[in-house]
């Protein structure tokens, strides 16, 4: 096509409202008026847009040069005002987590999405600096099938210049004290271009500091993409600026290394600062990015299959089975045969970790004693080790993957009731139960709910027909010891609501959660709902890996798999991701699908 000039670029402004009401400011650059471009029922495969994330503390008109040289070449830009920035609502330069900010891009894809008719495959995210960890931390956590992504200076690990600065920052936090922090950063060491420095300067709606709380979530984010990079294999290109002195430059080649794209590029700038789209050689930059995206939209979208990712051929499927290889194959370490020593020799005085001894750390009951979090123990001290037990930050984690199940599950009965208000009862699915703590808190909640609650393990199933009983549910719970990896146990029926939580993560190998939701699959009507949970990374890997009994009798061993893979196992299985949750640790995940129409 023939480039557009600047005089034909169309430019608008707009609001959407994030999951939590918070109005986000917008604006879009299109090609042509609004009406010409999209607004009509019918999808628009041709288009190619491109959603740009600005640095900390800015906002998205800084982004208005970047966004004409796309137009020009026939792209639709969008881009936002970060939560506290900018136009957009929220307290200044906060967020609760990281992971808000991240919800938040993925409320921004929805909404350009609904917007335009595209799909994910007809968007590229242009992130910088900060923006650059929330594009990233969203490939990552939510797999969203997109072209690629361009990363300039990722902020993964920010140079404060302070000795000790994140555990101080740490221990202010728990002083309640210093709760905003200054930036040091001035214009002069983000560009050399006079009169963008000058520009910085008189902008008003840049700010100069960050809340303590999310600079600290945005240091350990970063920290743990950089751990789990190779869970990535969304096409990316990573811009370096040689004279960063805001972020470190190192950290980023160290991330560019472990991506597993196969599509990947690095273009290193060594003369620049690190506001690379701001600075003198910034036509360069937009034409290597040009050339990039270009590249993309010249070839069908890749994907790397990661449904055989248990048992790789390929470089970019074998990282999650690559890392704890790797993991369990360190040298002995005394601390933790210590610990071992001292669970297996004391741990009966505490409540939680004796359950974990006996039944296994992954068992139902074990579960049962982390959701009710009520530090039990012998001897006075039993307390507090169970207290300091149940505090683990996997335990945390594991109460905020209870809370998102019975969110998404809420969310799912109410699209099920408001599609099909005369159909009663309500059929509930539960193939792993453990001890039912999900699914008998549903049954109370809605009264025309019955569920069919499954579990291998004959204790756990004694738990549950006894819960029944003592809660006056038996005659809206069917209960019976099964396997969920047994295909002869499903059968064709009619449910309306499936739930598979923590069971996938026990178990490395892939055929076997294939047979599970292909189980799950004829089990449910079509139309019906799928709730699964994943663990894609956890900060304790090799400590659990050999410290810690399953459920089997042997060493707690997990294969953490990406979120890109249990979504590809779960569509080929013919159900199709809608909503998801993950924790602010980003250690577990909920997703809820939908079961396509069967042919």
């Amino acid at each position: 096509m023939q480039p557009i000039s600047t005089a034909n670029i169309h430019e608008y402004h707009s609001t959407f409202n994030s999951y939590d009401g918070t109005a986000m400011f917008y604006r879009y650059w299109l090609t042509d008026k609004s009406e010409h471009v999209y607004d009509h029922d019918d999808d628009r495969d041709d288009l190619k847009i491109i959603v740009m994330l600005h640095r900390g503390h800015e906002h998205s008109q800084r982004l208005t040069d970047m966004a004409h040289a796309f137009v020009k070449q026939g792209y639709q830009v969008f881009a936002w005002d970060a939560r506290g920035n900018g136009r957009s609502g929220g307290e200044r330069d906060h967020a609760e987590s990281f992971g808000q900010l991240v919800r938040d891009l993925d409320e921004f894809l929805k909404a350009i999405k609904a917007q335009t008719h595209a799909n994910d495959e007809q968007i590229v995210l242009i992130a910088s600096s900060l923006g650059a960890v929330i594009a990233s931390a969203y490939v990552h956590d939510y797999a969203p099938n997109i072209r690629g992504m361009i990363l300039g200076t990722p902020a993964l690990a920010i140079r404060l210049y302070v000795p000790f600065a994140l555990p101080a920052l740490k221990v202010a936090k728990k002083l309640g004290v210093m709760s905003r922090v200054s930036s040091y950063v001035k214009a002069q060491v983000l560009t050399h271009d006079k009169e963008a420095q000058s520009q910085y300067h008189a902008d008003k709606l840049i700010s100069s500091s960050i809340s303590r709380d999310l600079l600290i979530d945005s240091l350990q984010t970063g920290a743990r993409l950089l751990d789990d990079a190779g869970a990535i294999t969304t096409p990316t290109m990573i811009l370096c600026a040689g004279q960063d002195y805001v972020v470190d430059k190192e950290a980023i080649r160290t991330f560019y290394d472990r991506i597993r794209s196969p599509i990947k590029r690095w273009a290193y700038y060594p003369k620049s600062f690190h506001a690379i789209f701001h600075e003198v050689n910034k036509q360069d930059v937009f034409a290597d990015c040009l050339a990039f995206t270009d590249e993309l939209f010249a070839s069908p979208p890749q994907t790397v299959d990661l449904t055989s990712a248990h048992n790789p051929t390929t470089h970019a499927q074998s990282f999650s089975k690559d890392k704890v290889d790797t993991l369990m194959a360190k040298g002995f370490n005394p601390s933790f045969a210590m610990t071992k020593f001292m669970i297996e020799r004391f741990g009966h005085v505490s409540d939680g970790v004796s359950a974990g001894v006996t039944h296994g750390f992954d068992s139902g009951v074990s579960l049962d004693k982390v959701y009710q979090n009520e530090p039990r123990g012998k001897f006075g001290v039993g307390k507090l080790i169970d207290n300091f037990y149940l505090n683990n930050i996997g335990w945390r984690g594991i109460r905020i993957r209870k809370a998102h199940l019975l969110e998404l599950a809420e969310i799912a009965i109410d699209k099920h009731l408001n599609a099909h208000p005369d159909k009663q009862p309500i059929k509930l699915l539960d193939v792993a139960s453990g001890n039912g703590y999900y699914a008998f808190e549903l049954l109370h909640k809605y009264p025309t709910l019955t569920a069919t609650l499954r579990d291998y393990d004959s204790h756990n199933v004694s738990v549950m027909k006894d819960k029944a009983v003592k809660q006056g549910l038996s005659s809206r719970a069917t209960i019976s010891q099964q396997d969920a990896f047994c295909a002869d146990s499903y059968h064709s029926s009619d449910n309306d609501i499936a739930i598979v939580s923590g069971l996938f993560e026990l178990f490395s190998d892939n055929t076997l959660i294939q047979t599970a939701l292909s189980g799950m699959h004829r089990e449910l009507s079509d139309g019906g709902y799928l709730l699964y949970t994943n663990q894609p990374w956890h900060p304790e890997q090799e400590f659990i890996g050999k410290t810690l009994n399953s459920h089997q009798g042997t060493d707690w061993v997990m294969r953490c798999r990406s979120q890109a893979e249990i979504d590809q196992l779960v569509a080929q299985a013919g159900f199709k991701k809608i909503d998801m949750r993950i924790d602010a640790f980003g250690i577990f995940s909920v997703s809820l699908a939908i079961k396509l129409p069967t042919d």
